[in-house]
């Protein structure tokens, strides 16, 4: 390795080095601060195709049409949203808040009739185990009910306690709506301020990464579709066999709550699991846990798949920036270090940036 290759190596390695710590300020730091503003934009731009259809189609002025079909897509989404986020609050609530009076009917009486029958059994053997096994019994009875009081009670407060951040997300999604309604109505307005106020040389490159988030959007939401649709079809033969009642509708339900941030199967089925076990449904618990961890499965072998097949990285390149993202900056990680490394990717293949390639002089 020569002189001046050593240098270059170098400085890769520092130019590198820069854009990761860029990175991972702006996702950490600035992304959150300007996530409403990010979101309006994205609204727009997705939104700006349809709007210019209706626009001529319907001969209305294009900002009527803009105004019209973003809060038609606000209303559509959050009522979907809302829907789904109530019938999930009021089916965990319920289930927790008859806990105690499941314990109370159910499990203790069973836990009873177990330790009667190993009594029995045990006297004939050995009579002073008789009182051993009493004192454990109470034991389990007494550490179990107050284990389901303090379960059913922490959650309700803990669903309680979540109210408070109801003002910061309304907030967040009143400056999301009102900044695409601004980005919307004057979207050729701020798009060719912007451009006019950037050299010459980098305007092509502002339109071609423009090109590439609205492509990577619409890709991102196909391969989240299929994963639903997938989803669904899993949930809805499981519950099918399972023999649960309206089986169609939550499946529905759990693949729209799958479809949405954090939560996931896993917010519904794992409690679901849980309180089937407590009120003593182990067959039936087992079943959920083993379509569970089908669910899983295939989601994790289909997830950097189908991304990664649309956004153009190998799947292990996609499954390792989602791991690595979702465990540094969680949801908006998941999501924002994949697209990242695609954009970075994009400059790279089109000579936008020179990392690790050398001067032809060398």
């Amino acid at each position: 390795m020569t002189i001046n290759q050593k240098k270059n190596f170098i400085m890769n390695i520092i130019y590198i080095t820069l854009i990761v710590v860029i990175v991972y300020i702006f996702i950490k730091h600035v992304l959150i601060l300007v996530m409403p503003f990010i979101i309006g934009f994205l609204v727009a731009l997705l939104l700006r195709p349809v709007i210019n259809l209706v626009s001529d189609k319907f001969h209305l002025p294009n900002k009527i049409a803009a105004v019209a079909l973003v809060l038609l897509s606000y209303v559509g989404v959050s009522s979907l949203i809302s829907w789904v986020g109530m019938r999930f609050v009021i089916l965990i609530k319920n289930s927790i808040v008859r806990l105690p009076e499941t314990y109370a009917f159910q499990i203790e009486p069973a836990i009873g009739d177990i330790f009667e029958n190993i009594e029995k059994a045990s006297a004939k053997l050995d009579p002073t185990m008789v009182q051993v096994i009493q004192d454990i019994a109470a034991s389990i009875s007494q550490s179990t009910g107050s284990v389901i009081t303090k379960v059913s009670s922490t959650v309700i407060e803990f669903i309680s306690s979540s109210v408070s951040f109801l003002p910061s997300l309304f907030l967040g999604i009143v400056f999301a709506v009102i900044s695409s309604l601004f980005f919307a109505i004057d979207y050729n307005k701020i798009t060719s301020y912007i451009s006019n106020r950037l050299p010459s040389k980098n305007t092509s490159l502002i339109t071609e990464l423009k090109v590439l988030a609205t492509g990577i959007g619409f890709k991102y939401v196909k391969a989240y579709t299929i994963l639903m649709i997938v989803t669904f079809v899993e949930l809805a033969l499981g519950l099918l066999l399972l023999r649960v009642n309206r089986a169609i509708e939550v499946a529905a339900l759990i693949a729209i709550i799958d479809f949405l941030p954090v939560l996931g199967t896993g917010g519904v089925v794992i409690p679901w699991i849980f309180i089937e076990l407590i009120q003593g449904n182990f067959p039936f618990a087992l079943g959920l846990t083993a379509l569970y961890l089908l669910i899983t499965v295939v989601r994790n072998i289909l997830e950097p798949k189908l991304i990664g097949e649309q956004i153009g990285l190998h799947p292990l390149i996609m499954l390792i920036s989602m791991y690595v993202g979702g465990k540094i900056f969680g949801f908006v990680g998941f999501i924002a270090l994949p697209v990242t490394i695609v954009v970075i990717k994009y400059l790279y293949d089109n000579d936008k940036i020179h990392i690790f390639k050398q001067d032809k002089d060398l």
